[in-house]
């Protein structure tokens, strides 16, 4: 069996943020760009197009299989995987890719470092995927007993977000505390040998830290991060009519295979337990919070992202304080609707 280090290395640092699987949503496109595309009685010929997608741990291509979303496709996907949002990011904005999903810190600081890419599509987590512990024993009960104490949580991660908005909430500042930076497997070798006094992390990093090390936790996202993964595109593809009708299908594809797996998790986690490494009952708290559903783009989902880069901002952490708005583009909020609601 692995040791808690080396499995927990095995998990790319989004890989909850992709398992988005569930319920649909209502609401039509708000103040977004790009705005709906009416559909077309016949679609164009896409037997020629070539969609590159990017992928973590091959859980999106694996999801879709698993469904049966890609069944009959008139399109060929080309599939390219990554570690973390970040460097899918990357590839998105020189253009190696299509599309890809990501959670919604990594979009922050993209558009703050001027990438050019767009939000297509967002994902709603029903349950908090987000948590403050402490270690065993501990007698910190919230983030107020945890002032001049040491944090570990990863930088630009959803959890940096969940600390600065329970800081936010808790009338302190980051100077109230101290963070270090530590990637999840270096972490939870901290918090198990008690050189940090809280960890903020999300799952299924949360739920080794409390079967593995004891962990309790003190504080999640409950009303605090956005609970929202996004799909992004490159303006290329955008801009190409053909391309573009087939990431409007792909994106319905992919909301109807979230679906799926959500009313189907007993077929669905043993799959996710294997790409992962992870233990069946951490795969299964890990799938509980990361559950989610796709949902239209609208000027609620906007302002959610805007409020993560506002904390950002507040905290200095960006080169600019850029409009959420700016970054997403609504035009395939039908196809997204329809696939959830399939």
């Amino acid at each position: 069996m692995l040791s808690p280090r080396r499995l927990i290395a095995a998990v790319p640092l989004l890989v909850a943020a992709l398992l988005l699987a569930g319920c649909g949503g209502g609401g039509g496109g708000g103040s977004a760009s790009g705005g709906a595309i009416p559909a077309a009685t016949k679609g164009p010929n896409l037997s020629d197009v070539v969609l590159h997608v990017g992928d973590q741990v091959t859980v999106t291509q694996s999801v879709l299989e698993a469904s049966g979303a890609l069944k009959d496709l008139p399109y060929t996907i080309e599939w390219s995987s990554f570690t973390s949002g970040p460097p899918l990011l990357e590839a998105l904005n020189a253009g190696a890719i299509d599309v890809g999903g990501v959670g919604d810190t990594p979009p922050v600081f993209a558009q703050a470092n001027g990438a050019n890419v767009r939000i297509v599509a967002t994902s709603r987590s029903t349950k908090a995927n987000d948590f403050l512990l402490v270690p065993k024993g501990s007698p910190a009960k919230d983030l107020a007993d945890l002032r001049g104490k040491t944090i570990a949580v990863a930088q630009g991660s959803s959890s940096h977000g969940l600390l600065l908005g329970l800081l936010h909430k808790a009338a302190l500042s980051v100077d109230d505390v101290q963070l270090k930076f530590l990637a999840p497997p270096d972490a939870l070798s901290a918090f198990s040998t008690g050189q940090v006094d809280a960890w903020a992390v999300w799952n299924p990093y949360a739920a080794l830290a409390e079967q593995q090390a004891g962990g309790k936790v003190i504080a999640d996202g409950t009303g605090t991060t956005t609970g929202q993964g996004y799909q992004l595109a490159s303006p290329k593809a955008l801009a190409d009519p053909t391309t573009s009708a087939a990431l409007g299908d792909y994106l319905g594809r992919l909301a109807k295979a979230t679906a799926w797996a959500a009313n189907h998790a007993d077929q669905w986690v043993p799959t996710y337990s294997k790409l992962t490494g992870l233990p069946p009952s951490v795969a299964r708290a890990s799938f509980d919070t990361s559950r989610a559903g796709y949902v239209p783009i609208d000027d609620g989902v906007i302002a959610k992202q805007q409020g993560l880069i506002d904390l950002f901002g507040s905290a200095g952490l960006l080169k600019t304080q850029p409009k959420a708005a700016d970054f997403f583009d609504a035009r395939f909020n039908h196809q997204v609707e329809a696939g959830a609601s399939a």
